[in-house]
């Protein structure tokens, strides 16, 4: 029985990968194995399509396959294959032919002979017919491409030329300016796994002006043709082309160790060592050109593991092995890469763990490199898939790229990353090895939580609330380390909203949710345990709402105090000052600071704010008051933290300013104190912490007393020790500058946006810098050591995961701060620390001791934050 299993999965396909759109290795799940042609049937029959009907400069007809649009206008001059010269800023009076079909079925039959000339594979395709001899379709086109796709065309590779994109946008719904090539086996024999029928779509809009004879555009067919056969994107050399620059450096081994080159720029390697199932192609210059041919080991070892001839196996030899976690569970995502260090470029072969089983049955960390040259000196590494679809999600590396090596382990004390064993091996030999991320068993653990967005994490440490990639909600416990997805009896759309918080014992949740049927979001408190959703209540009927990427929602919910008792956020109000937004006028309405009684719902607005008509223009604005005395202006105010005993809150004004309200009072801390940022609040409400200014200048993070209404100056990180001094591109560190030196000079302290805190304020986590000045750096805190970068903090701690996968962002801290929860910049992604246990060095001699209170006193009777091998990072 046949059907279009493979095809059926082709929008994902298309739509997530990079900007090329690549077929994934496709698996057939009876037998867990490739799907494949059946080459002992002979060569596979190639069907090109035909193309528009271009009249050429003599008047004779020209089939098509990249058109030069009517009223199109280039800015440089365009000499046209048949040597007509179209001026540059001239409009194009009619359509012209750039590459003529006779040109893209010389550009396939030289990539499908690419393919078909491996010696050590028996596959073989070649052209046999057009698509015209076998259907009746001359040219296939937008308007007819679904009698092609989704259809039973018959036995072979069919070739379709998409030369104005149409079929791209139309059919595909991809832009045609983005994608080069689409190509995908289509049909299959479900029984035997065999590959019946396969398509490739070439993007006749997408070729370079000056690629006139389409050498440029040529990789992209090898590449599209090598989908076809079956075959997934691979990373061996071509990051190191396209991926490489100053800021982003790429390496051909593990970073930092001895004879790895560091690329800082494509010109550092000559083009023809891109492998052709690289995901990207660059068709504007020499690089696409290069991709055309099969003459990397990577591709060459890719199309003959799937078609081997009966000599391949015994010609070459195998690495074998399985990639775990310090934990022993096998990992999958990770490029295992063979080198050989005699021939680095051309004899270079990947593959990813677990890619044979793309993740259907379970953690699966195994690999296998096949068509080693025997005798030959290869290094094996781990190194992390930088871009592309890949049929196996890929996964970040847990604690740094290493080097395979016969003692092999765990330990990083003993199993350095640049530690390397020679692998060689004799034709026919197979050589079984195991990678071990590198971590240690005792002291702080760090634990990427893969595919995990936490949202909050409770004050006991024990449990965490989340969605997946995908959206549905969870609560991570840590005790178990299992995830439980989260429903209710009533099927409310929980968790719509990022800005959802949890009370210290993980019982309740504040959330946003619809409670009708109006498309309006709004307020809720979840009872986690009984599944019970109940309403906050909507002062203005849940009129008026804000758009953002989770809805429109007429609340915004940002915390909850320990009890469950007391949710702080905003909520709507109408411009009209009315008790109700208009039918169509939603969104003209202004966020004030709200609190609401999570036993009863109730909802009050705080006091000391008050929505006036705005200085300028129509619509309201905030007002900040002092009884009946206006104090400032703000587009907006929020409420967004709250003590544990829901005594004392915090909020913030346009993004920027703090303000905060003890007992019910509001007090204006960015006037008093230059508050900015956020604030983090005792969990008895006396002290609240925040990033500050003084003339302007930060001046790093203070401590408020509420009850006697003074500060104390916490510091920050250090200029050039912890963070960059980047101003106007310029980095002042490079140029010699110390910390000392540029807070004379007028930068201040770092600034510091404070996230969480332990109970008592003696921990605390914040972030520093900024995209423009050298990216941001997490910060952490404590009383009686001062601030360090998460990075020396890790670094220190010798928690190899974290060199790898760093934090910025520590956003959640339990009541005593041995739990954190982390999250990384732009991924979807947690990281869950346990800090239970942590090291100082005295005397030359490692102890662990309890953090923070152990570690801190052990510091201030004179030991070292860190493991003595660790100290200096």
């Amino acid at each position: 029985m046949k059907f279009s299993k493979i095809a059926a999965a082709l929008a994902l396909a298309t739509m997530t990968s990079g900007a090329l759109a690549g077929g994934p290795l496709y698996i057939h799940e009876p037998t867990m194995q490739p799907y494949k042609w059946d080459t002992s049937k002979g060569s596979i029959p190639v069907w090109t399509d035909g193309g528009q009907i271009i009249k050429d400069k003599d008047g004779n007809d020209v089939e098509t396959f990249t058109v030069l649009e009517k009223g199109t206008v280039f800015n440089i001059d365009i000499t046209l294959p048949d040597g007509t010269v179209i001026p540059a800023n001239t409009e194009l009076d009619r359509d012209y032919t750039f590459l003529s079909i006779e040109q893209a079925n010389a550009l396939t039959a030289t990539a499908i002979k690419e393919w078909s000339d491996v010696e050590t594979s028996t596959f073989e395709m070649s052209i046999q017919g057009t698509i015209f001899e076998k259907t009746g379709i001359a040219d296939v086109t937008a308007q007819n491409v679904d009698q092609i796709y989704g259809v039973e065309n018959g036995y072979g590779f069919w070739v379709n030329y998409d030369t104005d994109g149409g079929i791209l946008e139309n059919y595909f719904g991809v832009p045609r300016s983005s994608v080069l090539g689409i190509a995908f086996p289509e049909w299959a024999d479900e029984e035997t796994g065999e590959i019946t029928e396969a398509t490739a779509l070439m993007n006749g809009w997408y070729v370079d002006i000056n690629d006139t004879d389409g050498t440029q555009v040529g990789g992209v067919f090898t590449h599209e043709f090598g989908h076809a056969i079956n075959m997934s994107h691979s990373q061996a050399n071509g990051h190191l082309v396209y991926m490489s620059a100053s800021y982003s450096p790429q390496y051909d081994g593990v970073p930092g160790c001895d004879g790895v080159t560091k690329f800082t720029s494509a010109s550092m390697l000559d083009f023809s060592a891109i492998e052709t199932m690289f995901p990207f192609i660059n068709v504007r210059g020499s690089a696409g050109a290069n991709q055309h041919t099969v003459n990397v080991k990577d591709d060459i070892v890719n199309i003959s593991d799937l078609y081997p001839t009966a000599e391949y196996k015994s010609q070459f030899g195998s690495i074998k092995g399985k990639l775990l976690t310090k934990e022993g569970v096998e990992y999958s995502g990770v490029n295992l890469i063979a080198r050989n260090l005699d021939n680095p470029y051309e004899d270079v072969i990947s593959q990813q763990s677990g890619n044979m089983t793309q993740g259907r049955i379970g953690p699966d960390g195994s690999f296998t490199i096949n068509g080693l040259t025997p005798g030959a000196r290869y290094a094996l590494y781990t190194q992390e898939i930088n871009a592309g679809g890949y049929p196996t999600p890929q996964t970040n590396i847990l604690s740094e790229p290493e080097y395979w090596n016969d003692n092999e382990s765990a330990n990083p004390s003993t199993d350095n990353a640049c530690e390397m064993t020679e692998i060689v091996v004799s034709a026919g030999e197979t050589k079984e090895v195991e990678m071990v991320f590198n971590g240690y068993q005792d002291g702080i653990q760090y634990t990427p939580l893969i595919a995990a967005f936490v949202m909050d994490h409770a004050k006991n440490g024990k449990k965490a609330l989340g969605s997946t990639s995908s959206g549905i909600p969870f609560i991570y416990d840590s005790a178990t380390n299992s995830f439980d997805t989260l429903t209710t009896p009533d099927g409310y759309a929980l968790l719509s909203s990022t800005s959802a918080a949890m009370n210290k014992t993980a019982t309740k949740a504040a959330i946003t949710a619809h409670f009708n049927d109006n498309g309006i979001m709004q307020g809720g408190v979840w009872d986690i345990n009984s599944g019970k959703v109940s309403a906050l209540e909507d002062l203005t009927g849940n009129t008026c709402s804000l758009s953002s990427q989770q809805g429109m929602s007429s609340h915004s919910i940002w915390d909850m105090d320990d009890l469950g008792k007391v949710v702080v956020g905003t909520s709507r109000f109408p411009y009209d000052g009315s008790d109700r937004c208009q039918e169509g006028e939603s969104a003209s309405s202004v966020a004030m600071p709200t609190v609401w009684n999570a036993d009863t719902g109730k909802a009050t607005v705080l006091s000391g704010v008050k929505a006036v008509d705005r200085s300028y223009g129509s619509g309201k604005e905030v007002a900040l008051m002092n009884g009946d005395t206006e104090i400032r202006r703000t587009a907006w105010a929020r409420a967004d933290r709250v003590s544990g005993n829901g005594q004392t809150v915090t909020g913030t004004t346009n993004g920027f300013s703090q303000i905060a309200w003890v007992n019910g009072q509001l007090i204006d801390t960015y006037t008093e104190f230059g508050a900015i940022d956020n604030s983090v609040i005792s969990e008895d409400g006396r002290y609240v912490a925040f990033g500050s200014l003084e003339n302007r200048r930060p001046v790093g993070v203070k401590m408020w007393d509420t009850h006697t209404n003074t500060t104390k100056k916490l510091g920050s990180l250090r200029w050039c020790e912890h963070i960059p001094a980047v101003s106007f591109w310029t980095n002042y560190c490079d140029m010699g500058y110390s910390h000392e030196e540029l807070v004379d000079l007028g930068f201040g302290l770092p600034s510091i946006t404070v996230l969480d805190a332990n109970a008592d304020l003696s921990m605390i986590t914040g972030r520093a810098g900024s995209p423009r000045s050298g990216g941001f750096h997490g910060a952490i805190y404590l009383e009686g050591i001062g601030w360090m970068s998460s990075k020396e903090f890790f670094s220190k701690q010798g928690v190899s995961e974290a060199k790898g996968l760093l934090t910025d962002n520590i956003f959640g801290l339990s009541a005593n701060g041995s739990e954190m929860m982390a999250g990384i910049a732009g991924a979807v992604l947690s990281i869950e620390i346990d800090a239970n246990k942590a090291f100082v060095c005295d005397n030359g001699n490692d102890y662990e001791l309890s953090f923070p209170k152990q570690v801190v006193n052990a510091v201030k009777k004179g030991a070292e934050f860190g493991r003595c091998a660790h100290i200096d990072g």
